[in-house]
């Protein structure tokens, strides 16, 4: 999440300095959410509910076409009403695919272009990897860079007490947008 949160809150900050948002300021929860569903939709049904078949961790989710329609129905309802929430999402799933390296998997990639996805018999359990990604350093060092960036850009947007965080959490505001465009 700090992966995606770190550049959208550059942009989300000089938007708002230069341009203001006329249909209230972005809800920025849509973008973290955005950058984890891949892999809360894809290990649980890929992984979990229909292991035997699909054998993988990286299916629907994990396609540009996928990608593709969150992006056609952001900038629809963006035109239509104003609501960049669906753009949000998309950005965080963008970010995903990117920091996965998507592309290395072209059949999964490109799905359904390329044919069917790829099994993985030797696929061990989600257990399994949860244990190996525990174990390895560069998970951790990974996993630390992400959450300071998650940490720096909510300061940057004013999330400084726990009432903010709070705000954020349950309502998507933050201090720096709730204050009136200069």
């Amino acid at each position: 999440m700090g992966f995606a949160a770190a550049p959208a809150t550059q942009v989300v900050g000089w938007w708002h300095e230069n341009r203001g948002f006329r249909s209230g300021t972005p809800d920025l929860r849509w973008l973290l959410a955005g950058a984890v569903l891949p892999d809360l939709v894809d290990k649980a049904v890929g992984q979990i509910l229909f292991k035997t078949y699909f054998q993988n961790g990286r299916i629907f989710m994990h396609t540009f076409i996928v990608s593709l329609g969150i992006a056609l129905v952001g900038v629809y309802r963006w035109r239509r009403a104003g609501d960049g929430r669906a753009l949000l999402l998309w950005a965080g799933v963008v970010s995903h695919l990117v920091l996965d390296r998507i592309w290395t998997e072209p059949t999964t990639a490109f799905w359904p272009a390329l044919g069917p996805f790829m099994r993985h018999p030797s696929l061990r359990s989600l257990w399994g990897q949860i244990l190996d990604y525990a174990r390895s350093p560069l998970f951790w060092v990974e996993e630390a860079a992400g959450g300071v960036l998650l940490v720096t850009s909510l300061r940057f947007l004013g999330v400084r007490r726990w009432k903010y965080l709070e705000d954020f959490l349950r309502r998507g505001t933050v201090p720096e947008l709730a204050s009136p465009t200069p």
